[in-house]
């Protein structure tokens, strides 16, 4: 009796890596097929002089090579428009499509790496912050700036997925980069120290058993806005003279729930005006603000503990590290990094002690 040959598992991993590779090759020629819809369904008009495709409907602009597309609403709101032209300008400028198509087919061919998705993550914030950093070097305001992100209307014409869109993943996020002060040697230093540790704790995680991150939140549109120090809403803030504001302070759902006491969803937005900076309330609002939460003051990625990365690794399977902060809340004698992580649009915050360790808030 002949015997049974064995099977064969290195050419069954061979199959799966091609169809996966072709699977995302597929959606990559899909998404092109998107945008040559759009811009089919779009009619050329000139916009503060700048030529752009215009579209019916509402939404935010967005830009694909050498071309921006902007809706009818878009291209009404004269308040916004110019942000969102030299932003949009800032992109079509440095050929940021080029590093998103290259990006993209890097992560069709090494898809079965997490790091791979994390890498793609990060290249497309990068551009992102780039852009918003030529758009401030035109000579906007910065406030101004920050003050069109609170305008900005969410849905209507659905931007194809390659399309640099004008926005971040959340509002904090937007705000807390605008104000982030520039690198310094030292800081860049630090980054690349950090490079190598979170790469091989990515690349590590590839070959372990895969585990279910928990569900999370998104931020909403939605949230407790306040103007002076006194409970407002978001249409009065949108009705204030960008000149005038002197500081935005936003805080995600963690925090508000820290301050209120109770769920926040949307998070707290406090806009100080520049007649009020030295009124009673808003001195009032920041104390309650810090001694609640504690001044979050900006960290490098090199601070976290070794540790710290290691769970988030581990625990949240390809999020990508945004931001990391330290807090010194109320009622705790040691200090507390505050690391914020997202998947996709959704953003989740994790406290750590000073050994690495999750701590609650």
């Amino acid at each position: 009796r002949s015997a049974i040959p064995a099977f064969d598992w290195q050419n069954v991993g061979l199959l799966v890596y091609a169809l996966g590779t072709g699977v995302l090759v597929l959606r990559l020629l899909a998404q092109l097929l998107s945008l040559a819809l759009v811009r089919r369904n779009s009619q050329p008009v000139l916009a503060l002089g700048q030529p752009v495709r215009l579209l019916a409907g509402t939404g935010g602009p967005f830009s694909f090579g050498q071309t921006i597309y902007l809706s009818a609403a878009a291209l009404a709101d004269t308040a916004t428009l110019p942000a969102a032209l030299r932003h949009e300008q800032a992109h079509v400028r440095q050929w940021h499509t080029l590093d998103v198509l290259l990006t993209q087919v890097a992560v069709a061919l090494t898809w079965v790496s997490p790091a791979a998705w994390l890498l793609r993550r990060a290249v497309l914030d990068n551009l992102e912050y780039l852009a918003d950093h030529a758009a401030l070097q035109t000579g906007l305001d910065r406030r101004a700036y920050q003050y069109s992100l609170l305008r900005q209307q969410p849905g209507g014409v659905p931007a194809p997925a390659l399309a640099f869109h004008f926005s971040f993943l959340t509002l904090k996020n937007r705000i807390s980069m605008l104000n982030q002060p520039a690198s310094t040697t030292r800081q860049l230093g630090r980054y690349l120290l950090a490079a190598p540790l979170v790469m091989a704790l990515a690349l590590g995680y590839s070959g372990a058993r895969a585990q279910t991150a928990p569900a999370v939140k998104p931020l909403s549109a939605d949230g407790r806005y306040y103007v002076d120090g006194q409970l407002s809403n978001k249409t009065a803030v949108e009705k204030l003279d960008p000149k005038t504001i002197a500081s935005i302070r936003v805080l995600n759902s963690q925090q508000a729930r820290s301050f209120a006491h109770a769920e926040v969803p949307g998070g707290i937005i406090a806009v100080i005006t520049k007649p009020h900076e030295q009124d009673a309330a808003v001195h009032a609002l920041n104390s309650q603000l810090n001694k609640s939460v504690g001044p979050v003051v900006s960290a490098q990625v090199s601070e976290l503990p070794p540790a710290a990365l290691t769970y988030i690794t581990s625990n949240y399977p390809g999020y990508r590290l945004v931001s990391v902060g330290k807090i010194n809340p109320a009622g705790q004698q040691q200090l507390l990094y505050l690391a914020t992580i997202a998947l996709g649009r959704r953003p989740e915050y994790l406290l750590f002690n000073e050994q690495g360790q999750k701590a609650t808030p």
